[in-house]
């Protein structure tokens, strides 16, 4: 993490340690305390060196060095902390006569802890002695008001509304333009390409999302569409399969496919006539259609030679490619080539306005601000991500001091007029608090281009300490204030939303994530390991490397150096699976993150039983496999005493014949349980637990208080279950009164009376399956403002227009069978509805609404409704589409 984050984390730990554990540390903890001290002074040194450092550059270079050694002592401090509480954890556990052997070792590690602090303190003594030749002075009131208002800033702020064209500033017209002249020119047959090139920054993905979401392109025109990242690093076979998977098909026809690719795959052991084949799976897929294809992010003709040949060029219809690059892509069927164009002086200003102001002033800029920003829009050369970053470190604040203070640093920065984007992009890192750094970080851990799930980064944020909780919200509330903040000063880019306007998943534009990288490396110890070959620095070196992320290397050659300072370890197609019983494992006490992307052991290695500061656990099987595989849980799994997160994707999990006892983990999230019942103890942190069946459920809601903090639950029914059970169900939900989220997956017929209560709490409800007809709306429960219903095979508009809270309606057929051509909406329908999204409803053609029905829509997402016919769609709403 970075050097402030750090130094905070060892404060806490150092307050946890003086406050709870005073007699396991007695004979240190003067030397204890005055670490702690120490450390607060160097925290209050920071923030004002942050001001400092745009005055010199040799200013700023002293302070980088100051920062590494800072964060060197306080995560050594934490390291020899940690352990010894690890150590004195394990010391309960044991019988009497082992605790009395183990005080010798207890002793050794106090004796440490000693040492450790001794070292920490010399070496910020010299920061003191040196800190006075360049004048820097501790201004501690200064620096908490700063801090208060950042802190107030990041936690209050409520996620702005984002407006259709908030980033399409001067691109309106480059809109219109592709779509006549290229993507629905009528009269252009076969296949038609669009090239649109252009720096990076400069808005290229931007233009071409706004196109492929379109309502004139989304409602029938093309019968299918995909969107796929090629990027520097492109995989050729892994490229086509994702856009093999996003073509509509049935779901049943959907498996028959993945069965085929993995036997191919399991078969062929040459990899160019297995890329071949998928190009011919890939063209037989578009054979007949009418498709649009975007290949984002094309970095070499090669790459684009090797996919063209999957694309079916028939001349009775019409198909079209954007793609869009850095560089001049040549294709055969190119008539259309877009330039992008930086932005003038006026647009400059405009996007500068937008991402400013946001939420306030409705754009405008005060006089007395105006001659400052014109100054410092100067800098940014009319490059978009430039100007929308920029932008974002005025956000919180509209004062002349603060908009001079962004001046002057700038000023600063931007030693050479040549290449200022980085400098601008690094600067407002630098402007980012404690906290925010260390977040922004952890984006690194995720592959280029890659498409991020917001709840897996809060997660990951949160088992790395990065989150406190301070009464304001849970965690993840918390959490999600800093992921919206990253939003809004443009660090972090929306990839789609949920259907509340929280955000599902986020990614990182690469001019960012260079900036990412090199920071986490820097400043939290980061080392990435591609194939054979390990990236970052030396293993000879004093660094220390607390962050590993391995993508397709053999574990059996990989060191870990200096395994026990590790924190975090992802592990993406790594093969060598013995290792996971290796010895390695034995050194990791203080891992608290351990992501295995790819993995496919069914059985928990018992080598896992040492890792004892596992706070997150992920693990996923290769994405290409066939259905779902059986994980096995040891019976020493509950070892594991500070885990938070069980993450277990495509996963059927089997519980060993004892109950678990698992008292800190708040996320359990699984496909579902397999064998026998799942026995639990103590499970007092849950909060979300899914999806489980509906036996597991009845036997763990017996061991959960009403109280319980569990807000999100997911239950299987398959059709085994009787009557009695379903009445049970009713009875064990009734007494969850903090039940904020319900997801039922149902493969029989039931009645949605006989297991859902009316919990004023349930504001969330999803039913998959199980229901061929809606029931009235005195059926729900009565504060629903999120509902999703799959498989009706009739209009369900009528009824559930009556839902006086309902704010979002996800409906969606996955079964053909299920569906209605038609539906409508009175005019006193969904009085509250603010998105309406659509699925995989074949055969819906027409959506009537009678005036005065839907007041308040305003975004409709259709995914999937070949026949939905656009000039029936209201007017005024956001469409989206995917």
């Amino acid at each position: 993490m970075a050097a402030e984050a750090a130094i905070s984390s060892a404060v806490a730990l150092l307050g946890d340690l003086l406050i709870q554990k005073v007699k396991s540390v007695r004979g240190v903890e003067g030397k204890v305390q005055s670490l702690k001290e120490e450390l607060e002074w160097m925290q209050s040194f920071l923030k004002h060196a942050n001001k400092k450092q745009a005055e010199d550059e040799g200013v700023r270079n002293w302070i980088k060095k100051i920062k590494e050694v800072a964060q060197d002592a306080a995560q050594d401090a934490e390291d020899a902390i940690e352990m010894f509480l690890v150590n004195a954890e394990n010391d309960k556990n044991r019988g009497l006569l082992k605790r009395c052997t183990s005080f010798a070792k207890r002793m050794y590690h106090l004796d440490r802890i000693g040492a450790e602090i001794e070292s920490i303190r010399a070496r910020l003594d010299a920061i003191d002695k040196s800190r006075e030749r360049y004048g820097i002075k501790i201004l501690e009131e200064a620096a908490e008001g700063d801090s208060t208002r950042r802190s107030q800033v990041e936690l209050r702020r409520q996620l702005a509304h984002w407006e259709k064209d908030e980033h399409l500033v001067g691109m309106e017209d480059d809109v219109k333009k592709l779509l006549r002249e290229s993507v629905l020119d009528e009269e252009r047959r076969g296949i038609s390409i669009a090239v649109i090139e252009g720096m990076g920054g400069i808005g290229k993905s931007t233009l071409a999302r706004e196109i492929y979401n379109h309502p004139n392109v989304v409602a029938g025109r093309f019968e299918c569409r995909a969107w796929v990242v090629v990027s520097s690093e492109f995989t050729p076979q892994e490229t086509i399969k994702q856009l093999i998977f996003q073509l509509p098909r049935s779901k049943q026809d959907n498996e028959e496919l993945l069965n085929e690719i993995q036997k191919l795959e399991e078969s062929m052991k040459d990899k160019l006539y297995l890329q071949r084949k998928l190009q011919e799976m890939l063209h037989e897929q578009l054979q007949g259609k009418n498709y649009l294809i975007v290949l984002d992010d094309v970095w070499e003709k090669e790459h684009w030679e090797y996919l063209r040949s999957a694309f079916p060029n028939e001349q009775d219809k019409t198909s079209r490619l954007i793609l869009t690059s850095r560089n001049k892509i040549i294709t055969k069927y190119d008539h259309c080539l877009h330039k992008m164009k930086l932005l003038d002086s006026n647009k400059s200003w405009e996007l500068f306005l937008k991402k400013a102001f946001t939420g306030s002033t409705n754009g405008t800029c005060p006089q007395e601000l105006e001659i400052i920003g014109r100054h410092i829009l100067e800098k940014c050369d009319g490059l978009p991500l430039a100007i929308s970053v920029v932008g974002g470190l005025l956000v919180e604040t509209q004062t002349k001091s603060r908009w001079q203070e962004v001046l002057n640093q700038i000023n600063s920065y931007l030693d050479t007029p040549e290449n200022n984007v980085p400098k601008i992009l690094e600067l407002s890192y630098q402007n980012l608090s404690p906290q925010l750094k260390s977040c922004f970080l952890c984006l690194a851990f995720f592959k280029e281009d890659s498409t991020i799930p917001s709840k897996r980064l809060v997660n990951i944020w949160i088992a790395q300490g990065l989150i406190q909780q301070d009464g304001n919200g849970t965690t993840d509330e918390i959490a999600r204030g800093y992921l919206n903040e990253l939003i809004n000063r443009s660090m972090v880019q929306i990839d789609d939303f949920i259907n509340d306007d929280r955000v599902k998943h986020c990614r990182l534009h690469d001019l960012l994530r260079d900036l990412c990288l090199s920071k986490a490396e820097e400043e939290m110890g980061l080392k990435i390991v591609k194939g054979e070959e390990e990236e970052g620095v030396s293993s000879e070196s004093s660094y220390k490397p607390r962050h590993h992320v391995v993508y397709g290397k053999n574990l059996e050659t990989f060191s870990f150096n200096r395994k026990k300072h590790i924190r975090s370890i992802f592990l993406l197609n790594v093969r060598g699976e013995d290792v996971y019983a290796s010895r390695y494992w034995k050194s990791f006490q203080l891992l608290k993150i351990l992501d295995l992307d790819g993995s496919s052991f069914q059985r928990l290695p018992d080598s896992f039983r040492f890792l004892l500061g596992l706070k997150y656990f992920r693990i996923r099987r290769d994405p290409s496999a066939i259905g779902y595989f059986v994980l096995q849980l040891p019976s020493w799994f509950d070892r594991l005493k500070k885990l938070e997160v069980l993450d277990v994707e495509k996963g059927l999990v089997l519980f060993p014949d004892v109950a678990l006892k698992m008292e800190r983990l708040r996320h359990f999230h699984i496909h579902s349980v397999y064998g026998r019942t799942m026995m639990i103890e103590n499970w007092k942190s849950i909060e979300s637990l899914k999806l489980i069946r509906l036996e597991d459920w009845l036997e763990c809601s017996s061991r959960l208080m009403a109280s319980c903090h569990l807000r999100d639950l997911g239950i299987c029914i398959t059709g085994m279950e009787g009557s009695d059970e379903f009445s049970r169900a009713r009875a064990s939900l009734e007494k969850m009164t903090n039940l904020v989220e319900l997801h039922l997956e149902i493969t029989m017929s039931f009645s949605m009376e006989e297991i859902i209560p009316n919990l004023e709490s349930l504001t969330i409800l999803k039913l998959d399956g199980g229901m061929l007809k809606c029931p009235a709306a005195s059926v729900f429960p009565p504060n629903l403002s999120h509902l999703t219903l799959c498989n009706l095979n009739d209009d369900p508009m009528q009824e559930l227009g009556k839902l006086p809270k309902l704010q979002y309606l996800t409906l969606s057929s996955l079964v053909a069978l299920y569906m209605c051509d038609r539906m409508k909406v009175l005019h006193d329908g969904f009085p509250c509805l603010k998105a309406l999204s659509l699925q995989s409803m074949g055969l819906l053609r027409c959506i009537d609404i009678e005036e005065g029905g839907m007041p308040h829509l305003k975004q409709l997402e259709i995914h999937h409704c070949p026949n939905l016919e656009a000039e029936n769609l209201p007017k005024h709403i956001i469409v989206l589409a995917g």
